[in-house]
């Protein structure tokens, strides 16, 4: 009797033992949603793609949402608990909180007030958009030049949604390459990997720090872009961030560590 109960105790320790590493495990594995809009190019599903190898090699589980299978609630529900949000597809030029820029274009126009009701980060992920309209600054069929403060304006529109669902930053691009994402693998902070994506062929054209009664406040924004050679008034605004100079991977309160 005395060895069953020893026998039944032991299989209890080991089961709890079990059941409290995969808690620890899973509380501590980084998670990647990726998320492919509807009409998005082929070069676009490319880049998405390897990106996913990348965060694959860092250890970080990846979530694809390519359309059709761009679906909100899924999307919503995997969320939750991401360390980075990344989304490539059309600007959504209406669809901000204002009626500005803002919001995601994937199965269906999701609004940023649809991203402020559906969506509650619970570890302060990064939010990257690639090749989305506006959300860089820059969008296409615009005039030669928007000039900065519109660029600006367009920026925090579509950032400004996350950050109150609780984003930690916002990275924004039009180019390709994925050396802002190796370089933040890498520890450095999104101040720095943003420097040294944008320099030196890129103009950096403005840091500053946000006063705003909103989720944006006492946040850093920066922007980068270029003039066209053969047009002198041609200004493009392609590459942004809004968030914590210092932040870094180790940001992403998704580890204790």
């Amino acid at each position: 009797m005395k060895i069953y109960s020893l026998f039944l105790s032991l299989v209890f320790s080991l089961i709890t033992f079990a059941e409290q590493t995969n808690t620890q495990n899973s509380s501590t594995q980084k998670t990647a949603v990726l998320i492919v809009g509807f009409d998005a190019s082929c070069r676009s599903k490319y880049r998405m793609e390897s990106i996913a190898l990348t965060l694959k090699e860092k250890g970080i589980a990846v979530y694809k949402y390519f359309y059709p299978h761009a679906n909100w609630n899924n999307i919503k529900a995997r969320a939750k608990t991401c360390s980075f949000f990344i989304y490539t597809g059309h600007g959504y030029g209406n669809g901000g909180l204002d009626g500005g820029f803002g919001g995601l274009c994937i199965n269906e126009n999701i609004s940023a007030q649809e991203i402020v009701d559906g969506l509650k980060f619970q570890y302060k992920p990064l939010v990257i958009y690639l090749n989305a309209c506006g959300s860089a600054g820059s969008s296409a069929g615009d005039p030669d030049d928007i000039g900065i403060q519109e660029a600006t304006k367009r920026v925090c529109d579509t950032s400004l949604p996350f950050f109150i669902a609780g984003a930690g930053a916002y990275f924004a691009t039009n180019i390709y390459g994925e050396s802002f994402l190796d370089d933040l693998l890498k520890g450095k902070t999104i101040s720095n990997c943003f420097r040294v994506f944008s320099e030196p062929q890129f103009e950096i054209y403005m840091t500053e720090n946000i006063t705003s009664k909103n989720a944006l406040n006492s946040k850093t924004i920066s922007i980068s872009g270029y003039q066209d050679q053969n047009k002198p008034k041609a200004q493009y605004y392609h590459t942004a961030f809004v968030g914590p100079e210092n932040f870094t991977i180790k940001s992403i309160n998704q580890t204790s560590k």
